[in-house]
């Protein structure tokens, strides 16, 4: 085979929601397969309305649609949003599924868009944080736009507690109880994708072998493709828009290869966010053109209590203030166990960051702390918080 290659962002084994998860600020090459077709992906601009709406009537006969992201652009998911929108325009009937969200914590998803729980009661009870870790706010328009509209949301993802035994001993290690809540026929990777999958494990090895790596790999990509598949068969007239990392997308393999397998036919359609995959045949249907940085606005910072946590079985309490920090300034000390934010309980450091995600700097907070050092009824203390 002729080594082609192409600049890729970097892939890591630092998401626990996902463990490809691809950064924005650093990159490294991947094999290119050389294409027996020589089809180029059309690059097309989701700004423009007339783009959207061509690429999503070309899902006239099409069930799914895959959007390839880099988890943490801003830009990205700003493109999914477009087209999402689009579809619920031409195609009201259809499902968004997420790679960020665990098939366990499904109902948690389904309450939220029935509007019975709020964002931060979804985000707590889905372990978002825990498990995935990358800024909701990237996500929450996305979100928002599928409650108002009664969109259905799709946790696709295997619990990591699979994945991560996976990782670490390969599928062989799992239990019969463990094997009963992954997919069955997983089947292998193609040779262009272990190809691609052995340059992401070279340059960074997130699993004990390579072996165990591909294991991991398509235990999500299965278990992804799985539950997409369920859910059209159960929606005979519906179609779904899967939102999830470039890895699992490019050139079809991964979920799209998969899911078509499952379904008997080619039902989807594979787009790219990024202009610059244009130029790669066969590796999607369609190349996204983003804004470049320098045309974007700065994404907000949250506000920020300025403490490091450790988060125990029981507790978590403040280890370390940082320079200036409001939390020390309003009276917080080293050891106080933090058990609520404006009133609402919190019990771990997953569950304070949903309740903290869309906090803004100067914002007053409401923290109450258990120290030790006191002795009234309930060791309790109320500080109010000026956040930075």
């Amino acid at each position: 085979m002729v080594k082609k290659y192409f600049a890729m962002l970097a892939l890591t084994a630092c998401c626990t929601g996902c463990g490809l998860l691809e950064n924005n600020n650093s990159g490294f090459r991947l094999p290119v397969p050389t294409s027996s077709s020589g089809v180029m992906p059309k690059t097309i601009d989701p700004s423009q309305q007339l783009a959207r709406t061509a690429l999503v009537d070309q899902m006239v006969d099409k069930r799914v649609l895959f959007i390839g992201e880099v988890h943490d652009s801003v830009e990205h998911h700003e493109n999914q949003l477009r087209i999402i929108k689009s579809m619920y325009a031409r195609y009201p009937d259809f499902a968004i599924g997420v790679e960020y969200f665990q098939q366990p914590f499904q109902p948690f998803l389904d309450e939220y868009v029935a509007g019975w729980i709020d964002e931060k009661e979804m985000l707590k009870k889905t372990e978002y944080y825990k498990r995935w870790k990358i800024d909701y706010r990237m996500l929450r328009p996305i979100f928002q736009f599928a409650r108002e509209n009664h969109i259905p949301i799709l946790a696709l993802n295997v619990p990591e507690e699979l994945h991560n035994k996976v990782f670490k001993s390969g599928m062989k290690a799992l239990s019969p109880q463990e094997l009963a809540q992954t997919p069955t026929g997983i089947k292998p990777a193609n040779a262009n994708y272990m190809q691609r999958l052995r340059s992401i494990f070279d340059s960074h090895p997130p699993a004990a072998s390579f072996d165990y790596f591909v294991d991991g790999v398509l235990l999500w990509d299965e278990g992804m493709a799985d539950t997409t598949v369920r859910y059209l068969n159960n929606h005979q007239q519906s179609r779904v828009v899967v939102l999830a990392g470039l890895v699992h997308i490019l050139y079809g393999d991964g979920i799209p290869e998969r899911v078509n397998r499952r379904l008997g036919a080619n039902q989807s359609i594979v787009t790219v966010n990024g202009a610059d995959f244009g130029q790669f045949a066969n590796i999607a249907d369609y190349a996204l053109t983003t804004e470049l940085p320098s045309q974007t606005k700065d994404f907000p910072r949250a506000g920020k209590l300025g403490i490091t946590l450790v988060d125990d079985i029981s507790s978590m309490y403040i280890s370390y203030f940082s320079a200036s920090s409001p939390a020390k300034m309003a009276g917080l000390e080293l050891g106080d166990h933090i058990i609520s934010l404006d009133g609402e309980r919190v019990t771990n450091l997953a569950e304070l960051k949903a309740v903290m995600f869309d906090k803004q700097p100067n914002e007053r907070v409401h923290v109450t702390v258990k120290r030790d050092s006191i002795k009234n009824a309930n060791n309790e203390l109320q500080f109010v918080v000026q956040l930075n």
